[in-house]
């Protein structure tokens, strides 16, 4: 029985055709087995503007593709070795690492952008001047979000051709420091008599929707609101809050074990990992008795679901995060809440916690932050009154 074509090797490429198309113009195709294991078609024309007679330069230029597709090993990394292939060897060894499919989704669409600004950069050019360029441009194109993300896999990237010896030091270090435009504006806080009159309104409320139901009804039929007494009970991220199952609450003792999320995974769809944003995020949370009511209502009358999950999409499957958050925003602005995001009842309760005079550790341990600054920084309130501090200067200060 004859056998079919041999399979290439990882990194190898087929036999190369030349095809002339006219003008002095040929186009040179071959097939090339990309890292990934999956056989593509690569192909190039003769560059714009040079006169191909047999087809040399289009193969020359084809040739130079493959290289640049091809990952080089560590012992192959020198001074000629592309950027963008270092970039993908540090992507891969963050996937190795075990680095959330998120983070690594956001960074290889990072650095797909920035591939335009220094694809064919070589690690012999990559001084700080030419790397601090490209970033500025990241922000001006994409914003200073991208920019910190495409410096960060950048930072990485030419660390490894540091350890192999092909430059003394690592240029990122001269990057200059990435300001945004404007400062970020982050989420809204809710104030607690906000919070109870959502509790309430989100189930009684009889003012109309845009489609003519009431605003309870539009909570109802799109089930925000058991979310939403989880949230403001809670703090919980989204992603946390779709991956938690009715065997994760503890009824007796009035705990919820949280140690998933639920993400998107390019290529998949919606996945609920075993895993958590921190090492901080897999915790045992105390559940007020207003949100162990909701969860008692609830389990009489439980959404069918295939994974076992507390609050699942109307189809059973997973509940993806981001489309809950379009639908609360549909809705925020009739309650009062214009700006306020799910990640708003997170800080919310951040707030009460230092308005309760509990410490800031206790707020880290309750949100799952690995920092305790983060906590203090970016979810305590700021910015109000605290006439205490005028007392105690009359109690200290003014002479009896």
């Amino acid at each position: 029985m004859p056998r079919g074509r041999p399979p290439l090797r990882i990194g190898a490429h087929g036999k190369i055709t030349r095809t002339s198309i006219g003008n002095g113009t040929w186009l040179a195709r071959c097939r090339f087995r990309d890292d990934d294991g999956v056989v593509r078609i690569v192909e190039r024309q003769t560059p714009a503007g040079k006169d191909d007679r047999y087809g040399k330069l289009a193969e020359d230029a084809l040739l130079e593709a493959i290289e640049d597709r091809r990952t080089p090993t560590n012992s192959e990394i020198d001074g000629t070795t592309r950027v963008s292939a270092l970039c993908r060897i540090h992507l891969q060894r963050l996937e190795e690492d075990g680095r959330s499919s998120v983070t690594l989704d956001t960074y290889r669409f990072a650095v797909g952008k920035l591939e335009k600004k220094i694809g064919a950069l070589r690690v012999e050019e990559a001084d700080g001047g030419r790397i601090d360029k490209a970033i500025r441009a990241m922000r001006q194109d994409h914003g200073a979000t991208m920019a910190r993300q495409a410096k960060t896999v950048l930072r990485g990237a030419l660390q490894l051709a540091v350890l192999a010896g092909a430059m003394d030091r690592n240029p990122v270090a001269d990057v200059s420091r990435i300001e945004s435009k404007a400062r970020p504006k982050g989420a809204a806080a809710v104030t607690a008599d906000q919070l109870v009159n959502l509790l309430v309104d989100i189930r009684q409320s009889d003012a109309k929707y845009d489609d003519g139901r009431t605003l309870a009804e539009y909570c109802r039929d799109a089930d925000l609101a058991d979310p939403i007494v989880m949230f403001v009970g809670t703090g919980l991220r989204r992603s946390e809050l779709m991956a938690l199952r009715w065997e994760d609450i503890d009824e007796r003792e009035k705990l919820a074990r949280i140690h998933a999320k639920v993400v998107r995974v390019k290529g998949i769809g919606l996945v609920r990992v075993e895993d958590t944003k921190t090492d901080a995020g897999a915790r045992l949370l105390p559940l007020p008795q207003f949100v162990m009511s909701m969860l008692a209502a609830r389990s009489l009358d439980p959404r069918p679901s295939n994974d076992g999950v507390i609050f699942p999409s109307t189809t059973g499957t997973l509940r993806d995060p981001s489309n809950f958050g379009k639908q609360w925003r549909k809705v925020r602005e009739h309650f009062g809440l214009p700006d306020t995001s799910s990640h708003s009842f997170r800080k919310s309760l951040a707030t009460l916690i230092d308005d309760a005079s509990l410490s800031a550790r206790v707020g880290a341990d309750h949100l799952g932050h690995a920092h305790v600054s983060m906590t203090q920084d970016r979810y305590f309130g700021r910015g109000r009154q605290h006439p205490e501090v005028a007392a105690m200067l009359d109690r200290t200060l003014v002479q009896k």
